[in-house]
């Protein structure tokens, strides 16, 4: 394959990326922490450090004393340097965050939403955009976009999102970002939760991990090296359409033997229906089963095993440091699904010179994928290396807004 050159304005922006994340993660920090930390030149990074003042993505914060000499200026990332919408959008509710920079969440809502089918889904979710815009009281020229994320998979002919089939995530997104004059990046469920849990969360020492999306659906999100993997299509990450019992169960998608058809909550809805108990979203299902409940044994028990060849499956294909268990799904199920599973089958996971445990509880709960749906937007803006579904830009027009969207 022919490697893509990189010009100035690219390298600047890699620059402008690589001293935000040095902040990010392990800030406050001097100038001269950056450059030893990042490997930039101390003036290098002077540069970008001012640049990114001025934009007011960065802000002071004390004065660090080591040795002889001034003592140098602290820099931290500026939480009221901006502020970015994250939209989740799943069967039945949207659930709509206001984020600032540093990733804290400032407003939350939960709507529900008809899902049944799209003709009404953008003015409804204008609709959340403008009231929560409004209750947050931020202004909106500090709103650096909207995150939008819901499940995949996208653009695939007879393979649509099963908990919300006939949506087409590309058409919502661009057709939201028309009338609301924002920019909108459209992402998976599982890869923005596992942004999220990257930048927040459980992940934040990991640069290579495998996040299992469990809700409605079954999902993956995967970063690789400290970018998310989304695939030549955007559609990287379908761990619930994997066959595991060739000709097993039906599964929404038209196959048969898909792990979602043992592993998700619409399985357990199918198995509870089967028992004269008829749910259709997480609320009902946890107003109505306890985590002891005998009627979700003989769905655990079918599941189990298909999951544990799934984790296997990902374990020789990705070599991650660690497996993260998160969603929507109640936490209790999570804890139940982690503990049962053990022990996993011996593969690549199997080291021993493991730093991680092979599969780890995501920590951010059920905002995770509204929590990375707001990340979408200061990644558009910033991490030359990402490039949304469903608009890509080119690096001029992302460098333009550093200097312009927060002025």
């Amino acid at each position: 394959m022919l490697l893509k050159a990189t010009n100035i304005e690219q390298a600047k922006l890699i620059n402008l990326w690589v001293v935000f994340d040095a902040v990010r993660l392990h800030g406050p920090l001097s100038r001269a922490d950056i450059a030893r930390l990042t490997g930039l030149s101390k003036q290098t990074v002077s540069n970008l450090a001012d640049e990114l003042y001025e934009a007011g993505l960065l802000r002071p914060e004390g004065r660090k004393v080591a040795g002889v000499g001034k003592p140098s200026i602290q820099l931290a990332i500026n939480p009221d340097g901006g502020c970015t919408i994250g939209l989740q959008l799943d069967r039945g509710q949207v659930v709509a965050v206001v984020a600032d920079l540093a990733g804290q969440v400032r407003r939350r809502a939960v709507q529900p939403i008809d899902t049944s089918g799209p003709d009404q889904a953008v003015p409804r979710l204008k609709q959340q955009i403008d009231a929560i815009i409004a209750e947050s009281g931020i202004a909106r020229d500090r709103l650096l976009g909207v995150g939008l994320v819901m499940p995949g998979p996208f653009e695939v002919e007879g393979l649509g999102p099963t908990s919300l089939p006939g949506w087409d995530g590309l058409a919502i997104a661009a057709d939201l970002e028309a009338a609301i004059g924002l920019p909108v990046s459209l992402e998976n469920d599982a890869t923005a939760a596992a942004s999220a849990e990257w930048l927040y969360g459980a992940a934040r020492s990991l640069s290579t991990f495998v996040y299992v999306f469990l809700g409605i659906g079954l999902g993956a999100g995967m970063m690789i090296d400290g970018r998310p993997f989304s695939g030549a299509a955007g559609n990287a990450g379908e761990f619930g359409h994997v066959i595991v019992h060739p000709g097993g169960l039906p599964c929404d998608c038209g196959n048969r033997g898909c792990l979602e058809a043992y592993l998700s909550l619409n399985a357990a809805f199918r198995d509870l229906a089967g028992q004269g108990l008829a749910l259709e979203s997480i609320e009902a299902f946890e107003r109505e089963i306890a985590p002891d409940d005998p009627r979700l044994d003989g769905w655990l028990e079918a599941a189990i095993e298909p999951f544990r060849i799934g984790l296997n499956m990902l374990e020789n294909i990705f070599d991650p440091e660690a497996i993260l268990l998160g969603g929507d799904a109640p936490d209790w199920l999570l804890e139940r699904l982690a503990e049962r599973v053990q022990p996993l089958y011996r593969s690549l996971g199997s080291g021993r010179r493991r730093r991680w445990p092979r599969l780890m509880r995501a920590t951010l709960g059920r905002d995770a994928a509204a929590r990375g749906a707001a990340v979408l937007p200061l990644f558009r803006t910033l991490n030359p290396s990402y490039v949304p579904l469903s608009a890509p830009e080119k690096p001029a027009a992302l460098r333009l807004r550093i200097s312009t969207a927060l002025s």
